[in-house]
């Protein structure tokens, strides 16, 4: 019987999926049963609505979060790999996350998004949680102790003549999110990116593809609509991973859902997550519980 390398992939193959902004695709996501519906396919892949820019960003925002201010918890699992410049890629991590959003309507258009992320990083081959434990450099050979990934921000999100702009309340940077809209079988599709600035802190490409039910997403009368995505992020390596400056780039790759609460997530993970994370209990308050 053939094998194969679960920890490592072409180098060449894998930068050019990067490059071209293939890599959502990797983990060949499929929606689970639970949005059929009998469709027949538009000839050009478009529903109505999704010729409307307002309509398009307001199913932007219910795929998103939930407009009646409720937070949604994105729960997703995916991997950590290195692309290095002179050996193949690898994969360092499995990852298990959640991206909690709450969206505030700000009026005039504008929309608060309040992020707050965490992120574990768990052994390739044991799925064992790593946070606080040893782990060997595969560049430098130095042992050094896993810290999960905590990260939040407040950005405004907008639609004006660019498209839908997200502006982080602090530093005043700018992204461009551009999305494709596409209608296939049973579910509304968005298949895009997020244009960020050049001289931002940290240089960072986001590649994702959400499926909606595709009844649901022509009915506006709901505040969230039930996701399901797969993203992939391109940026430097964690700085607690004390990699050479020209060791490579790490690549992010996750399949997830929108959950509808947190005290749905695994058990496991809401224990690191209070562990490290003890304001998150203030801020989620009772939208945590179903």
């Amino acid at each position: 019987m053939n094998k194969f390398d679960t920890t490592s992939m072409n180098r060449r193959g894998l930068l050019g999926a990067a490059g071209l902004g293939l890599l959502p695709g990797i983990a060949g996501f499929l929606p689970e049963t639970g949005f059929a519906e009998d469709h027949e396919d538009s000839p050009d892949l478009k529903d109505p609505w999704m010729l409307d820019p307002q309509k398009t960003f307001h199913n932007f925002l219910r795929s998103m979060g939930d407009l009646s201010g409720r937070i949604s918890p994105q729960w997703w699992r995916g991997a950590y790999l290195a692309i290095y410049e002179d050996r193949d890629p690898e994969l360092l991590f499995r990852l298990e996350g959640c991206e909690m959003k709450r969206i505030v309507d700000l009026g005039g258009g504008e929309y608060q998004f309040q992020y707050r992320i965490f992120t574990l990083f768990k052994d390739p081959t044991s799925n064992e949680v790593m946070s606080g434990k040893p782990w060997r450099n595969p560049i430098t050979g130095e042992e050094i102790t896993v810290e999960p990934n905590i990260s939040g921000a407040q950005r405004i999100v907008f639609h004006d003549e660019r498209g839908i702009v997200e502006r982080d309340e602090n530093s005043g940077f700018e992204a461009v999110i551009h999305l494709l809209w596409t209608a296939q079988g049973d579910y509304a599709m968005h298949n895009g990116y997020k244009d960020r600035p050049e001289g931002r802190p940290i240089p960072m490409k986001e590649f994702a593809t959400g499926f909606l039910s595709r009844t649901a997403a022509a009915d506006f009368a709901a505040p969230r609509l039930e996701t399901r995505f797969n993203s992939t992020f391109v940026a430097p390596f964690q700085r607690w991973m004390q990699m050479p400056a020209d060791a490579g780039i790490a690549v992010w790759h996750a399949s997830g859902h929108k959950a509808r609460d947190v005290e749905s997530l695994p058990p496991e993970y809401l224990e690191q997550l209070h562990h490290y994370r003890p304001e998150m209990k203030e801020w989620i308050g009772e939208d945590g519980k179903a």
